[in-house]
């Protein structure tokens, strides 16, 4: 392999994979490096769900890595009195296990002109490189490293994922809200897989008074009664939400995806996010400033909705909150898509969004 390096990328996840797809096509002979502790196909506990907005971030980086088959099409979303609101959603979304999607896009990485190696960072004076991205998790070292501290208490969630036998008709993405509002995020999830098992788990903020796995089990099996959980295998993970972020970089340090606590709060999703941040940080690797200039396109493209998630983060406790919101979406299809968009892409509400959900409110 070439040394010394033009650019280390700690992590082979989305955010790690598009950087050094967004570096190569920036500078397609410069000596990229992606480290992983893990080797290719390995698994991440996550919910697989690929929304619109990140199959069109990776097109932009000339990357088709979803299958036809792969595409789940309808969105249901259920509030904490049990109301629901369902659609087709105008663009398609996708259900790809981990262990599928990541080593697609490293491998697309790899093809693109990138080295990949498994090896356990520990100190950042191993990482020879004039720019080092951390893109290592939720658990990022290289965010420790760089003296950042971790998330915890309600800018902190943790859940459990697992997947069990699809039943009979269930083809749809499903959120549903808790009804016991113990704190910030909370809600089960159902999304179906194509190979005939449906990826379940149940999350919330780890400052609820009980977050521990007997509770987050039980809270599964009744929000989701309709799917077998017996011999289900159920892993636990953490998801570093975006009402509080560390700096963007550190000197030639720059932090994305996890690692940069850039998942929305509203949703728990974070693909969209590792890949858009990512590319914005692999673009921003061979400039003059790669610190600030990554930092100021991250806030140009995010800054207003972490601003605004931020704000509104502790309203979501409120089980009327939320069952306004699915009353309106139920109601106006247009309330829905930007609930995708918000909770999804990058996309802030509107003081007419606002509006419109008052409506509803009784």
């Amino acid at each position: 392999m070439p040394q010394p390096w033009d650019l280390i990328i700690v992590g082979a996840g989305p955010a790690g994979s598009a950087a050094a797809l967004s570096a190569l096509r920036e500078k397609p002979d410069a000596r990229v490096l992606i480290l992983d502790r893990a080797p290719l196909g390995r698994d991440k506990v996550c919910g697989d769900g690929i929304a619109p907005h990140a199959v069109r971030e990776l097109a932009a980086l000339g990357l088709d890595v979803v299958r036809p088959e792969e595409n789940v099409s309808t969105v249901r979303l259920y509030g904490p009195s049990g109301a629901d609101a369902g659609a087709v959603t105008s663009s398609p979304g996708y259900v790809i296990p981990r262990r599928q999607f990541d080593e697609r896009l490293l491998s697309a990485a790899m093809d693109a002109g990138a080295f990949f190696e498994v090896r356990k960072v520990t100190s950042l004076e191993s990482l020879d490189a004039p720019v080092v991205i951390g893109a290592d998790g939720s658990n990022s070292t290289v965010r420790r490293l760089i003296g950042q501290p971790a998330n915890h208490g309600r800018a902190l969630a943790v859940a459990i994922r697992g997947y069990a036998p699809t039943p009979p008709g269930a083809r749809e993405l499903t959120i549903r809200w808790d009804s016991q509002r113990l704190g910030g995020l909370c809600y089960a999830w159902s999304f179906p897989v194509a190979d005939g098992t449906t990826n379940v788990g149940y999350g919330l903020s780890s400052a609820a008074h009980d977050h521990s796995r007997a509770y987050l089990e039980r809270r599964l099996g009744e929000l989701l009664p309709e799917f077998d959980l017996a011999g289900v295998e159920l892993t636990g993970h953490t998801l570093p939400l975006s009402v509080r972020r560390p700096s963007p970089y550190s000197g030639h340090v720059l932090l994305v995806g996890d690692a940069a606590s850039l998942i929305n709060p509203f949703t728990g999703e974070g693909i969209y996010s590792a890949i858009a941040s990512g590319a914005l940080a692999g673009r921003s690797a061979f400039r003059d400033a790669p610190g600030p200039t990554y930092a100021k396109a991250l806030a140009a493209r995010f800054g207003r909705q972490h601003r605004q998630t931020t704000a509104l983060y502790r309203i979501i406790d409120s089980p009327r909150v939320l069952d306004t919101v699915i009353r309106a979406a139920r109601a106006n299809s247009r309330m829905f898509d930007r609930l995708l968009d918000v909770g999804l892409g990058d996309a802030a509400f509107t003081l007419g969004d606002f509006a419109r959900f008052g409506r509803y409110a009784f």
